[in-house]
């Protein structure tokens, strides 16, 4: 066995100290990411905070009418929307708009707007550097972003998730009707499916 061989196979099963017999550093917390999406049935200007987003991302039926959050932190990568205008010849527009905070005293919106049934309006964004929804989040009830999503309008948010770990989130969905011990996803505009405007795409909700 070569030399350059036999160091880079000590080095596949060292650990941080060098030593085969210690078991390397890991994070014991489960993070993920992904992609949910949602079908807009009014073009109100709506806020979403982060307690919002720990709810649409999952919550878990403690009883038939409330549901716990199964994440514990959130992180905003990635914002799109899709509006189609409602008739040829009219205007259609959305937006994403991030506010001003302290950490980031500039605010931010991004819009498009579309008149051709053929190409619907679109806009897709990052949060801004220093931004809340840059940031970690524990569903404070912090705003992270508003939106402008026309009827019919497809929005797709990717968020960073981290699982809950024995601690209780200061959150909680109104379900109606769940399962005890079943999972379920809320609107991205409330944790309560009645009166809520941006409704999952492909997954349960009560």
């Amino acid at each position: 066995m070569k030399r350059g061989d036999r160091r880079a196979r000590q080095n596949k099963y060292s650990g941080p100290r060098g030593d085969a017999n210690h078991p390397p550093q890991l994070k014991t917390n489960i993070e993920l990411k992904h992609q949910y999406r949602f079908l807009s049935s009014s073009g109100a200007s709506t806020t979403i905070t982060d307690s919002l987003l720990l709810t649409a991302a999952g919550v878990s039926a403690s009883t038939a009418i409330l549901g716990n959050p199964v994440f514990r932190c959130v992180k905003v990568n990635r914002i799109e929307i899709w509006a189609p205008p409602a008739s040829q010849g009219a205007a259609v527009t959305c937006s994403i708009f991030y506010p001003a905070t302290a950490t980031n005293p500039m605010p931010r919106e991004v819009s498009d707007t579309s008149v051709s049934v053929a190409t619907p309006a679109h806009v897709v964004s990052v949060p801004p550097p220093n931004s809340l929804p840059s940031f970690w989040q524990s569903g404070t009830g912090a705003l992270m972003f508003t939106l402008v999503a026309p009827p019919g309008s497809i929005i797709d948010v990717w968020l960073s998730l981290v699982l809950n770990d024995g601690s209780a989130v200061p959150t909680s969905a109104v379900l109606v009707g769940a399962t005890v011990g079943a999972m379920y996803y809320c609107s991205l505009d409330s944790a309560t499916r009645a009166g809520s405007i941006y409704q999952p795409i492909s997954l349960a909700s009560v």
